[in-house]
């Protein structure tokens, strides 16, 4: 047997995404969540979570491309309004960021989730759209973790994996891997920092309908002690929501008779890390 964890990421999003994961969980089809807490949905929808946050790992989603920032270090030097995912990669691969500035936002985004569940800490933090990976901003993360969690059972969740060619969204897997997965990994096993064993879950989003035909394949790939990430949601028309066509196949499938099916066929027992 497998021990996976099955993580779906951006709760707090919108209703769609956030009740979507909640009718998950208590139908024990996900083993952890990735909290979105600048969100101005994230006080209502954390009180969701409290009566669930013994059955699974609830961590935060480190945001900086969606919605306006927390922290006021972060608003003065570069706006109210997080850039686009194209924007933040050209500002750091261009060396425009200050990482002490990015701390700044990641301890108020960390503050805000304590807020919203009575003063506890996230059992992991990641990324949204893999942030968390990229260059300086991994340097904020590294260094936050060091003043938080040093001494706690909190992990990191790192997508570093072998590129496949011949798999599905290879480019969107090389990526990552170029912007910075494997270099976090490297700085996670230096400093001596939980981390899963490998990664899986990264597809085209407008290929959704093929996902009960991609899951397997993440369920064989993915080692003991590994991630599966998710975006599931309820079915919603919201123009905000490029993904949100994808995220209700993706709930109706985990939702779904064969994903247990599938889990079994594969040996996976579902854990949370």
């Amino acid at each position: 047997m497998k021990h996976v964890v099955i993580c779906a990421d951006d709760y707090g999003q919108n209703q769609a995404v956030s009740q979507g994961i909640i009718k998950l969980i208590l139908k024990n089809r996900l083993t952890a969540t990735s909290c979105i807490t600048n969100s101005l949905y994230w006080s209502a929808h954390a009180a969701w979570l409290k009566p669930v946050c013994d059955h699974v790992d609830i961590g935060l989603h480190f945001n900086l491309t969606e919605g306006q920032p927390l922290s006021e270090p972060y608003r003065a030097r570069y706006g109210m309004v997080f850039p686009s995912l194209k924007k933040l990669i050209f500002q750091v691969l261009s060396r425009q960021l200050d990482a002490r500035i990015i701390a700044e936002e990641l301890r108020a985004q960390l503050d805000q989730f304590s807020m919203g569940m009575n003063g506890h800490a996230p059992d992991f933090i990641d990324g949204h759209q893999h942030v968390h990976h990229f260059p300086i901003i991994r340097q904020a993360v590294l260094q936050v973790y060091k003043e938080r969690f040093i001494g706690k059972k909190a992990y990191i969740r790192c997508c570093a994996e072998k590129i496949d060619l011949a798999r599905p969204a290879a480019l969107k897997r090389w990526i990552i891997q170029v912007l910075g997965a494997r270099a976090l990994k490297q700085a996670l096993d230096l400093a001596g920092i939980p981390y899963n064993s490998s990664f899986e879950g990264v597809y085209s989003f407008d290929r959704a309908q093929y996902y009960s035909a991609f899951f397997p394949e993440f369920l064989a790939k993915v080692a003991d002690k590994g991630i599966i990430m998710c975006h599931p949601g309820l079915h919603v028309h919201d123009a905000s929501d490029p993904i949100a066509a994808a995220r209700f196949r993706e709930y109706q499938y985990l939702i779904s008779d064969q994903f247990l099916a599938d889990c079994q066929a594969k040996r996976i027992l579902l854990s949370r890390f």
